[in-house]
């Protein structure tokens, strides 16, 4: 089959090649496809060549966390061996095939630069993984970002070398501009990926304690105002608690969360609601609709809540920890803390 003929076939069958990219398999494809080795059956399925998956992340600089990246040691390698002979026989021959290895080795550096950026910025925008499998992967491409860094610097040290000879002086010349640039890409790479890392450990240990406040919240632990003073958790002071109860003294909420509307005589009660009952009350779906794209979730919540039940408005709190805990990945935690003294946390847009 020629070339040209291979270019026609992708294109007569684009939609199926494109829903077996998707799927990453297919119950059955045309006998042609597997013919030319584009598909290869396991089982009752057809998978997709993964020569083609190659190919196409790395023209769209994708990657997933299986990808490893190459270091072209093996090449080098015998690239240098070429060198040597080249010296004593000075032959077309092998003049072509340095010439050969020094470009795939440069196209390599590039596509492998394509796909490391893919890498980097999917790791900083994936909402789905749990945060301690994204820390490990993060240092373990950090481990080989920083020898392909250190390995680099032997690849530039064997191109430099070829400037001794003249037929291969000004190609040496060209591409060396771009492999300054390529190193200088994995110095930001390397740069990102430490802070990513930073960035997520701090995230996590956010997460640990949220989780360790809601335990108490839930639980009616009565240490949780030396916690939150003595952790510097949320809160950047000791503050006033409304009684945890399904009524409420509007007094004392008003001094905390504001005033509402008039106020009403209601029947003080001690009867403590659970938790489960809180969130059917409130309408989750509800909640959850109203402060999407909320600049301060807490203040967004008593809004809600007050609309919803004012009975319930000392349930506030609790609502708030109830959605840090379930909505992380769609939250954003600023430095800032409202008039109530509590972090701003915004809803991502």
């Amino acid at each position: 089959m020629k070339h040209i003929e291979l270019l026609n076939l992708l294109c007569r069958y684009r939609k199926l090649l494109d829903e077996a990219y998707k799927q990453k398999k297919l119950i059955s494809v045309p006998k042609e496809l597997v013919e030319i080795g584009l598909f290869n059956k396991v089982g009752g399925y057809y998978y997709l060549n993964e020569i083609y998956f190659t190919f196409v992340d790395t023209l769209l600089a994708r990657a997933d966390f299986s990808y490893i990246a190459e270091d072209f040691e093996k090449e080098v390698k015998k690239l240098i061996e070429l060198k040597e002979e080249y010296k004593i026989n000075k032959t077309s021959y092998v003049r072509d095939l340095i010439y050969k290895l020094l470009n795939k080795i440069y196209q390599g550096m590039k596509n492998r630069d394509k796909r490391l950026l893919g890498l980097v910025e999917k790791l900083e925008n994936d909402e789905m993984s749990e945060l301690e499998f994204l820390i490990k992967e993060a240092r373990n491409i950090l481990k080989d970002v920083e020898e392909i860094m250190y390995k680099n610097e032997t690849i530039v040290g064997v191109f430099e070398g070829f400037k001794g000879f003249r037929e291969f002086r000004e190609f040496i010349k060209d591409i060396m501009i771009d492999v300054i640039h390529l190193n200088q890409n994995i110095d930001s790479y390397l740069k990102r990926l430490r802070e990513f890392i930073t960035q997520t450990e701090k995230k996590r240990r956010f997460n640990q304690k949220l989780y360790k406040i809601a335990h108490m919240i839930i639980n009616e632990d009565n240490k949780i105002d030396n916690f939150l003073i003595t952790k510097r958790f949320v809160f950047k002071q000791k503050i006033e608690f409304v009684p945890d109860s399904a009524y409420i003294e509007y007094d004392r909420v008003k001094k905390i969360v504001g005033k509402f509307t008039k106020l009403k005589k209601i029947k003080e009660s001690r009867v403590k609601r659970d938790l489960k009952e809180v969130i059917a009350l409130i309408d989750l779906k509800g909640l959850i609709k109203s402060v999407k794209g909320s600049e301060d979730l807490f203040k967004s919540i008593i809004e809600y809540v007050g609309k919803i039940d004012k009975e319930l408005l000392n349930e506030s709190v609790r609502v708030f920890v109830y959605i840090l805990n379930h909505y992380d990945k769609k939250l954003i935690y600023t430095n800032k803390y409202n008039e109530f003294n509590i972090r701003v946390v915004k809803w991502k847009a």
